[in-house]
């Protein structure tokens, strides 16, 4: 072989170990200078649009469509508690709403949840001696989270409600199911390009809350995802 073989071959690899530090660096600034950092999101591949940026396009009433859809959402992880922690992106909400997400699921399909033999039967399989009537698979917590959160994984923990049985795939329920009491009450509605803008107080018949403010990201389908709360 040639010197100019091995001189390609050598600048090839000076190029792939600048690649692999010019990434790294990005990544480092991202970590230092936090979420706002645009252009590194952009470069690292990440959604770098400034939801929260963009202007109104149009006031949406209280009493549609796009608002019912909306206060649903939001009652996924309100449970009985008119407090609510702020969010950024899915692993934020999972982390914080995994058992009111589990607990709206149950109250939405109990009877799917509740009692089914396949369910009671692979879980007994993997754990002997353990007989939980209240089982959620895994799977279908990962899909709702997707549905309505966004997101591309979930992590899988036990939380103070529900126990996650990893070997068998499952999240077992260990309190009673309970039905939200709190009410949603819109302040503003307005739609961007890109996003639903809603600013909501909650109220369960004694306590009011703080004046929370929640962007749902558009999808091309008409359907809409929570992309983040604050406060």
């Amino acid at each position: 072989m040639n010197r100019g073989y091995f001189s390609r071959r050598r600048r090839g690899r000076i190029g792939i170990f600048a690649l692999i530090i010019v990434l790294t660096a990005l990544l480092l600034v991202s970590c230092v200078a936090g979420s706002n950092v645009l252009w590194v999101r952009g470069v690292l591949g990440l959604d770098a649009r400034d939801y929260a940026a963009e202007p109104a396009e149009r006031t949406l009433p209280h009493d549609g469509t796009v608002a019912n859809g909306l206060c649903q959402m939001v009652s996924m992880v309100t449970g009985n508690s008119v407090a609510l922690q702020s969010f950024q992106g899915t692993a934020q909400a999972v982390a914080h709403y995994r058992d009111q997400i589990l607990n709206w699921m149950l109250c939405e399909n109990y009877a799917l949840y509740t009692g089914n033999s396949a369910s009671i039967a692979a879980v007994e399989e993997a754990y002997p001696n353990t007989v939980s009537p209240t089982l959620i698979p895994a799977e279908d917590f990962e899909n709702t989270v997707y549905r309505y959160f966004g997101g591309t994984s979930v992590d899988h923990n036990s939380g103070n409600a529900f126990a996650y049985l990893e070997r068998a795939g499952f999240y077992s329920m260990s309190a009673q199911a309970y039905q939200g009491n709190v009410e949603i009450q819109i302040l503003e509605l307005e739609e961007t390009l890109h996003t639903y803008r809603m600013t909501f107080r909650l109220f369960d018949g004694e306590n009011r809350s703080e004046v929370y403010t929640a962007i749902f990201v558009k999808r091309d389908d008409g359907s809409c995802y929570w992309k983040a709360l604050n406060t």
